[in-house]
C-alpha cells in the first residue's frame, strides 16, 4: 500500500494544477471533470474506447518498465510499435488465406519479431560501440517511419483507397471484437487484443518477480557489480532485456492493425510509444501498475474528446497538459519526498525544544 501513496500524491497534484489551469481559462473544475468521467466511462461504448486507447498503452509501457528494470531507457518503442504493425500486416497480406487458428497467432508472433530484432539492435549498438540507449532509440524510431512509409506507401499500398494504407489483411487474421465475443465495449472497436495485454502483463508480472531471469534482469539493473560478480553477463543480459522490451512494444499495432482497421495506415502508432513511457513511469514500472496507468490515460484521451463540445475554452489538448502534468508530479517525485521529509523533522526537532 505504502507504494501507492506517491502515484495517489503524483495524481492529486497534477489534478490540483489543472484545476488552476481551467479556472484560469474560464471554465469550472467540476464541469470539466463530470465532461472527462462521461466522455469516458459514461456509456458502455465510452468505456469500450477507453479500453482501446488504453490496450497499446499498455503494451508500450510495459515495453518501457521491462527496460527500466534492466537499468536501461527504452525510448523507441513507437518505432518498435511501428515496425511490429508493419510485420503483422505484412503477414495478414502475403499469407491472407491461412485458417485462423494459425493466422492471427503468426501475425502477432511476427510483431514481436520485429520489435525485438529493433529493439536488439539498439542494444547491439549499446554493447558493441558504446552508443547510449537513448540516443540509440531515437534514431531507431526515425529509421522505422522511413520503412514503414516505403510499405505502405509503396510496397503494400492499396491502390483503391485515397487513404495512405496498405491493403486489408486476410479474414483469418481479424481479432474479434469484445462486444461479439463477451458483450462489453458496446460499438467500441475493442477487440481481444485487449485480453492479449492483459495476458502479457501476468507474464512480465510472473518472470520479473519469481523466475532466475527475472532476478538477473533486476540485478542488472538495480546492481549492476554484483550481478556481474555473480556470474551474470552483464552484455548478454542487456541485449536479451531489451529485445524483449522491444518485442513486448511491437505487439503494441495488434489492436489497430488486427482488430479494427485490418490493415496498416500511415501513422498508427498515434505517438502511443512516447506516452507508453508517462504510463510506466507513473505505473512504478510495476505491470498491474501501467496496466492501472494506461486505463487511465486511456480515459483521458477518450474523455477530452468531448471537451470540444461541452465546454467553451477548453479543448481536447488538455489531456496531453493533464499527462504532462502526472509526469512532472511523478519525476519530481523524490524532491516531494525528501520536502516531506525535512518539514517533518524541522517540525518534530521545534516540538522537542518545546518539550
Amino acid at each position: 500500500m505504502t507504494r501507492l501513496v506517491p502515484v495517489f500524491v503524483s495524481i492529486l497534484i497534477a489534478v490540483l494544477l489543472t484545476s488552476i489551469l481551467t479556472l484560469a481559462l474560464g471554465e469550472s473544475p467540476l464541469v470539466v471533470a463530470e465532461v472527462l468521467l462521461r466522455g469516458s466511462i459514461g456509456t458502455p461504448t465510452a468505456f469500450g474506447y477507453t479500453l482501446y486507447y488504453a490496450t497499446p498503452l499498455i503494451f508500450t509501457g510495459l515495453a518501457v518498465a521491462w527496460a527500466l528494470k534492466a537499468g536501461l531507457f527504452n525510448i523507441g518503442a513507437e518505432g518498435q510499435m511501428t515496425m511490429g504493425g508493419i510485420a503483422m500486416a505484412a503477414v495478414g497480406i502475403v499469407l491472407a488465406d491461412l485458417p485462423g487458428f494459425i493466422a492471427w497467432p503468426l501475425a502477432v508472433f511476427a510483431g514481436f519479431l520485429a520489435g525485438a530484432f529493433w529493439g536488439g539492435m539498439v542494444a547491439w549498438l549499446k554493447i558493441r560501440r558504446g552508443v547510449h540507449e537513448v540516443l540509440g532509440s531515437i534514431l531507431f524510431n526515425f529509421i522505422s517511419y522511413g520503412i514503414a512509409g516505403f510499405v505502405i506507401l509503396d510496397l503494400l499500398r492499396n491502390h483503391e483507397s485515397q487513404n495512405p494504407e496498405t491493403l486489408p489483411i486476410g479474414q483469418s487474421y481479424h481479432l474479434q471484437a469484445l462486444s461479439d465475443l463477451v458483450g462489453i465495449g458496446g460499438t467500441s472497436p475493442l477487440n481481444t487484443a485487449f485480453f492479449l495485454a492483459l495476458a502479457v502483463a501476468l507474464l512480465v508480472d510472473v518472470v520479473l518477480q519469481r523466475t532466475l531471469f527475472g532476478l538477473r534482469i533486476r540485478w542488472t539493473g538495480g546492481a549492476p557489480e554484483f550481478a556481474r560478480r555473480s556470474g551474470v553477463s552483464i552484455s548478454a543480459t542487456t541485449l536479451k532485456a531489451f529485445a524483449i522490451s522491444g518485442g513486448i512494444a511491437g505487439l503494441a499495432g495488434a489492436s489497430a492493425v488486427l482488430g479494427y482497421m485490418h490493415k496498416a495506415r500511415e501513422g498508427f502508432a498515434a505517438g502511443a510509444g512516447f506516452v507508453g513511457i508517462a504510463v510506466a513511469l507513473l505505473g512504478g514500472a510495476r505491470a498491474w501498475g501501467v496496466v492501472a496507468a494506461a486505463i487511465l490515460f486511456g480515459g483521458l484521451q477518450k474523455g477530452s474528446l468531448d471537451l470540444d463540445l461541452d465546454t467553451e475554452n477548453i479543448s481536447r489538448d488538455l489531456a496531453i497538459v493533464v499527462q504532462a502534468l502526472i509526469v512532472l508530479a511523478v519525476a519530481s517525485r523524490g524532491a516531494l519526498v525528501e520536502l516531506w521529509l525535512l518539514l517533518k523533522a524541522k517540525y518534530e526537532s521545534s516540538k522537542a525544544r518545546q518539550v
